[in-house]
């Protein structure tokens, strides 16, 4: 550069010799003012060369140096890069000063030691960088945290060559430049990235150390309900409710402090206009380029709405609690197993069974099917099997065993509980305890079920036409026969399919039987398993389920008695068919007794404890009351 300023220095001197000797007279005006141009041409032209050379001379690598290819190629690289002799900075490329925004200092940092421009927290990260490099390996690799023009640091990786038999060390960074189409993908993501901000629904802030609101999106004026802006930033704690402001504040400052990762909690705030907002609170640390904590940026999600829901529904939880836990009754929710395995039982469950809910739920402490009277546990399981399958609500009554050892006679209702894919997910009911009043309602209930569905004759009507046809055959000598059927077997129907299947069979039979009934005769259940049928009119019309009955009625209107056996035989090939049950067939073994009114038997109390004898049914305890 000294060079060019002394060129400059002798042509204005040159120039002030020759120009006096021309003179100043009109001939010589043209050469003159020719003269003075070039010469001011020359010296600008100097000059921008002299200027040229300072500029890009602290980038020329020394002819002194040890390494001049080293140099030459740390010259020609695009990517920052830094020439050092030990630790002195001797050359600096282009790349390096634009990136680390040293360029107007360019002059300054050439010549001083390299670690001037390194963090102190990375010095011995490049000592052993460069302890690695004079150990003998040509090329080492670390990270260093790099001082910049405008007082910050940025951390950035380097690799270290070393020239063979110098002190020489070349660092050289990664490219920080990136194309225009990088550039602009860059800047339509800021693009994307601030619309995604403005139209987030929830309501997002920033805040600094100091729990001051920085930044916020329209969705948080929305959710406190601001109004005009704010000329000051507001601390974040003015918005909190009084009640969790100490817990806020104190959670907020932990994430602060770097004790917490995240912060996740639901809070209250206070809007502008003092009503309360529920709120699902989310903060994030933020940190800087360095890794300080600098504030945090938190996401705020409204869930008043969600909120009141779940009050509203713990309250009606309350009070249907309370509704359950004042009935006489035990709902319940369970599986559809052997074990009746329980997910809900409500406290009613206690007076029933004696029992607690947690007790009936627990299924390693006891099941419900233990507290089921043993000849009822298969029965209660086919009922319930078999309306699970038709998809209809099961009703049935049967016995358990409370805690006491007592017996209790229950009444079970309930439903198959099904998902939108028709699979069944489990049963829901409630049992409450049948008293003998009820069981004696249930029984008639049974029975008008039973004469509704068979046709047949009431007990107390039947009795009724006992009576009087035995009063009538004792004056008029009027034939009459009692017939008495006992069903056996029906417990081990009742037992290994349910008492339903139990009485319709027995419905079955009684169909079969209607056809025995006329004007005069009748059939009636008598017992659970018994059938009586009553005998008045032996003609031909009334035998008609008989296989011969015109015979039959000539030999009876001879002999009433002499057809007894005829008409036994008969019944019993009319119920010796199998019965059929939803699939299922039962062969019923059945016994028949008779009798006849007259000839001295016209008490009907004794006359059906006769015919009850003879088909098998024990009347010894359990005699028949006709009162």
């Amino acid at each position: 550069m000294s060079v060019y300023l002394f060129a400059t220095v002798l042509l204005a001197a040159v120039a002030a010799l020759v120009i006096p000797k021309l003179g100043y007279s009109s001939d010589s005006n043209g050469l003159l003012y020719v003269s003075i141009g070039l010469a001011g041409c020359v010296a600008a032209l100097l000059l921008s060369m002299a200027y040229g050379a300072r500029r890009t001379a602290p980038r020329i690598v020394r002819a002194t140096g040890s390494s001049p290819e080293l140099g030459a190629f740390a010259a020609n690289l695009s990517t920052p890069a830094v020439l050092l002799d030990n630790d002195a900075l001797v050359f600096v490329n282009s790349a390096f000063l634009k990136h680390a925004r040293w360029e107007p200092y360019a002059d300054e940092i050439v010549g001083m030691p390299f670690s001037n421009l390194v963090h102190p927290q990375s010095l011995l990260d490049l000592t052993a960088l460069l302890t690695q490099s004079r150990d003998g390996e040509e090329r080492t690799s670390g990270s260093l945290r790099i001082a910049y023009g405008d007082g910050g640091f940025r951390l950035h990786s380097v690799t270290a060559l070393r020239a063979r038999g110098s002190s020489m060390t070349l660092l050289q960074f990664p490219a920080p430049y990136t194309s225009v189409d990088a550039q602009r993908s860059e800047l339509q993501l800021l693009h994307h990235c601030k619309d995604a901000v403005l139209q987030l629904p929830q309501a997002l802030f920033r805040v600094d150390r100091e729990l001051r609101l920085i930044f916020w999106n329209p969705a948080w004026r929305n959710l406190v309900r601001a109004v005009g802006t704010d000329a000051e930033p507001k601390p974040l704690s003015s918005f909190y409710h009084p009640e969790d402001a100490e817990t806020l504040n104190a959670r907020v400052k932990a994430l602060l402090d770097g004790h917490l990762s995240e912060l996740v909690t639901e809070a209250r705030l206070i809007r502008a206009d003092n009503t309360t907002a529920h709120v699902e609170l989310r903060c994030h640390a933020v940190t800087d380029d360095e890794g300080n904590l600098v504030g945090a940026v938190g996401l705020v999600t409204d869930v008043s709405n969600r909120r009141r829901n779940e009050e509203a529904l713990r309250a009606s939880r309350h009070s249907l609690r309370t509704l359950l836990s004042n009935l006489r009754a035990m709902i319940y929710r369970g599986q559809n197993n052997r074990d009746w395995s329980m997910e809900f039982v409500s406290e009613g469950c206690f007076d029933l069974t004696g029992y607690e809910a947690f007790e009936l739920i627990d299924e390693s402490r006891m099941t419900f099917r233990s507290l089921i009277h043993p000849d009822d546990r298969e029965f209660v399981w086919n009922e319930v099997q078999a309306r699970v399958v038709a998809r209809e609500p099961y009703e049935l009554t049967y016995r358990i065993v409370d805690r006491s050892g007592q017996t209790k006679w229950v009444w079970d209702q309930g439903c198959g509980v099904y998902s939108a894919r028709d699979e069944l997910m489990g049963l829901e009911g409630f049992i409450v305890e049948v008293a003998r009043r009820q069981m004696v309602e249930e029984n008639a209930r049974r029975r008008l079920t039973f004469e509704h569905s068979t046709g047949l004759t009431s007990v107390s009507m039947f009795i009724d036409r006992l009576e009087f046809s035995a009063a009538i055959s004792a004056r008029t000598a009027l034939p009459c026969a009692v017939f008495a059927i006992n069903v056996g077997e029906l417990e081990h129907v009742a037992t290994r399919f349910g008492q339903d299947y139990a009485d319709r069979v027995m419905i079955d039979i009684g169909r079969r039987l209607e056809v025995t009934q006329g004007q005069l005769n009748c059939t009636t259940l008598l017992d659970p398993h018994v059938f009586v049928v009553l005998v008045v009119d032996f003609s031909a019309d009334a035998l008609a389920w008989c296989g011969d009955a015109q015979q039959l009625a000539q030999r009876a209107a001879e002999n009433p008695d002499a057809v007894l056996d005829e008409l036994q035989e008969n019944l019993q090939k009319l119920l010796e068919g199998p019965v059929r049950v939803e699939g299922h067939e039962f062969k019923v073994p059945t016994r028949i007794g008779c009798a006849s009114i007259g000839h001295g038997r016209t008490d009907p109390k004794k006359v059906l404890d006769h015919v009850l004898a003879a088909s098998g049914w024990d009347v010894g305890g359990d005699a028949v009351d006709l009162a």
